[in-house]
């Protein structure tokens, strides 16, 4: 049974970075494209952000202990996990992801402006699958003779006893 928890793709995929941690692939397999929101987490400048179940979030701090300390104090976390050399590991509600975010400093998703995407679009870039283009190879024919180069491997051959 899959646990029920916040899909931080659809909640905060536009404006942030999210990406499967490692063991989603073991579950589903090296190219799945399964959307299995257990397996979601955020990237962050000082560790990651992930669902923990329901509308909770986790957010895990690595080896940075003054934001271990800010996350600490933060009323709206509860410690869940604390380890040493500012290991820590966080429990808040997604209503809080905000303040959050603020100490963690998630990745953010490359934005593009509008005239930006007109300009790709009139360069012909399309989004998602781009066609392939076939190419036809054909027999090279040249009208130029042919040059003898047989000169300089003669002086070549001569320089290494050949």
């Amino acid at each position: 049974m899959k646990a029920n928890c916040v899909n931080l793709k659809k909640q905060f995929g536009r404006r942030y970075k999210v990406v499967y941690e490692e063991s989603y692939f073991a579950e589903h397999g090296q190219n799945a494209r399964v959307e299995d929101s257990v397996y979601m987490l955020i990237p962050c400048r000082f560790g990651h952000l992930f669902p923990h179940g329901g509308d909770v979030l986790a957010g895990s701090v690595d080896g940075h202990p003054k934001v271990a300390n800010r996350m600490r104090r933060l009323k709206c976390c509860r410690v869940h996990q604390d380890g040493d050399d500012g290991e820590l590991t966080v429990l808040f509600d997604v209503a809080d992801f905000d303040r959050v975010a603020k100490i963690m400093r998630p990745r953010r998703r490359k934005q593009i402006s509008e005239a930006e995407r007109e300009r790709l679009r009139a360069m012909g870039y399309q989004k998602g699958h781009q066609s392939h283009v076939d190419v036809q190879f054909t027999a090279h024919t040249s009208d130029a003779e042919p040059k003898d180069d047989s000169e300089p491997v003669q002086q070549q051959l001569g320089l290494f006893g050949g």
